[in-house]
């Protein structure tokens, strides 16, 4: 006896939401295997109406608004070099502070790769910045003075 292959039949809603789960941004073979559909399938649909990430972004074309626009949210916005003081005697808990404003600026604008990747960046600072902080309390209880820490 053979055995033949079961066909996967999804309906319009299974596919809406497979639709949005891949615009949105999740991964094809991911959304194939949450959702139960062929990833060839999925692939397929997608290119036949037009809802490729590429397709999408092309429609949409964020370009930027010249002389107009919104006003920016009180206490966020783009830093300036005036912002930020010399970096010779930058405090490393300013530098996070600033770190951490960008990050929050970059998530109102929608770029939220970008803001966990500064902070990934402000959590390693930090664990360079207490790895400083102790060895020079170390360094300071071997030579018997004060602790340097605060």
């Amino acid at each position: 006896m053979e055995h033949y292959r079961l066909r996967k039949y999804r309906g319009p809603e299974t596919w809406a939401q497979v639709r949005k789960a891949y615009v949105a941004g999740e991964s094809a073979p991911s959304v194939a295997r949450r959702f139960d559909v062929g990833l060839s399938n999925l692939r397929r649909r997608a290119m036949a109406e037009g809802w490729t990430r590429k397709r999408i972004a092309d429609r949409m074309d964020f370009k930027p608004v010249r002389g107009g626009g919104e006003e920016p949210r009180p206490g966020l916005g783009p830093l300036t070099m005036q912002d930020i003081p010399d970096a010779s005697s930058l405090d490393p808990e300013l530098a996070i502070a600033l770190a951490l404003h960008r990050a929050t600026w970059l998530v109102g604008e929608g770029r939220a790769s970008e803001a966990r990747a500064l902070a990934q960046a402000v959590e390693a600072l930090e664990r360079m910045w207490d790895a400083a902080a102790e060895r020079e309390w170390r360094r300071a209880s071997k030579t018997g003075g004060e602790d340097v820490r605060e």
